[in-house]
């Protein structure tokens, strides 16, 4: 079972309760098969659909629809040397270019084959794609620190590498950290940046002795993050 293209615009509108139009051009990108694209691109598919003007309009809301959900992240980045999402620079002009995280391409290449979005076949995928040896007990890893994740967002790097010895991963736990965020499934976050220090000691248990942080995929968990609780 292959979807049509009109199928996964209604999929992908109810997914992420956006409108109609930025559904089409998100859908429209995906089915274009690539992991860069341009805002030149987007333009070009906004255009084929605000025939009567708008175009650039809907071209800028789109690019900001799916950095907000990760479903595509800009390549400039505000100081080198940083590729997390919080660094990332986005400027919706011609010439600039965005990349599409590896989880994101293999949860709609399982969207258009098998109708549904699972983050689980995704990351099998992307772990396949890479070679990793330890696909279900990486499933079973991740699918608890989302359970445990903090405000349905966050999870510290003690949470991941409890996680690893709980289920007897016997792998380097921070290569395979470093998998993760290559996969765009997490990414390291600035906790100044997002809230104050005093936030996070307020309401993150042993805060101070937590380690890094790191931030979920909102578009690959979109069904195990609460969206009422969405920052």
């Amino acid at each position: 079972m292959v979807l049509s293209k009109a199928e996964l615009i209604d999929i992908v509108k109810s997914l992420f309760s956006e409108d109609r139009k930025v559904s089409r051009v998100i859908v429209e990108l995906f089915l274009a098969g690539k992991s860069r694209i341009t805002f030149d691109e987007i333009l070009s598919i906004a255009r084929n659909i605000e025939k009567s003007g708008g175009a650039e309009n809907l071209a800028v809301e789109s690019t900001l629809v799916m950095e907000e959900w990760k479903l595509m992240l800009p390549t400039r980045t505000k100081h080198n040397g940083s590729i997390q999402w919080d660094n990332r620079m986005n400027r919706p002009i011609p010439g600039e270019t965005y990349e599409i995280p590896a989880c994101i391409t293999f949860a709609f290449e399982y969207l258009r084959s098998q109708g549904i979005w699972s983050w689980r076949l995704a990351v099998k995928a992307y772990m396949e794609s890479i070679k990793q040896p330890n696909q279900q007990v990486i499933l079973d890893i991740i699918d608890e620190i989302v359970r445990k994740s903090q405000f349905r967002r966050f999870v510290s790097a003690t949470t991941i590498h409890e996680a690893c010895k709980r289920h007897n991963y016997s792998g380097d736990v921070d290569a395979l950290i470093a998998e993760l965020k290559s996969g765009g499934i997490i990414s390291p976050c600035v906790k100044h940046s997002i809230f104050s220090r005093k936030f996070f000691e307020k309401y993150i248990e042993n805060f101070s002795k937590s380690g890094p942080l790191y931030e979920l995929n909102k578009a690959l968990f979109i069904f195990e993050l609460s969206e009422d609780l969405k920052l």
